[in-house]
């Protein structure tokens, strides 16, 4: 199972043509997974927007988290989280939220990130392994 990046979600929304192809793979590789940050993260966005507009953001994003499991963020994944990124942060490399994805989705098994964010989830492999498939737009 692979987590899915909030960045995945923007573009389905900002550029549903560039993401096509990514979509058709996952899909035929079968269940993938997001997280409660990513969510939020999305949702967030649609509603700052507001309006109408927001509202139909609102409902494309409900549809895309439809399609995949949303994993919850647990006190474990907190623990892990701060660890990963205080060791970065020793490093002189902030992640911001990513650190709490990237916590999520190890202790649920996941074997990658799918993102267009590659830098943050790059740093994210070297300290953990977590492995990061980027792709571009």
């Amino acid at each position: 199972m692979k987590c899915i990046d909030t960045t995945y979600f923007v573009d389905i929304i900002r550029r549903p043509g560039s993401v096509r192809r990514l979509t058709e793979k996952l899909d035929a590789e079968g269940v993938h997974a997001t997280t409660t940050i990513n969510v939020f993260e999305a949702m967030f966005g649609a509603f700052a927007i507001g309006g109408e507009k927001g509202e139909k953001i609102r409902r494309k994003l409900t549809e895309a988290f439809s399609r995949v499991e949303v994993l919850e963020f647990s006190y474990r994944d907190a623990v892990l989280a701060a660890e990963i990124g205080g060791r970065l942060r020793k490093r002189g490399r902030h992640v911001g939220l990513d650190v709490i994805t990237a916590a999520i989705a190890i202790n649920n098994g996941c074997e990658s990130v799918v993102t267009r964010n590659e830098k943050h989830f790059k740093w994210i492999e070297e300290e953990t392994g977590l492995k990061v498939e980027a792709y571009e737009v």
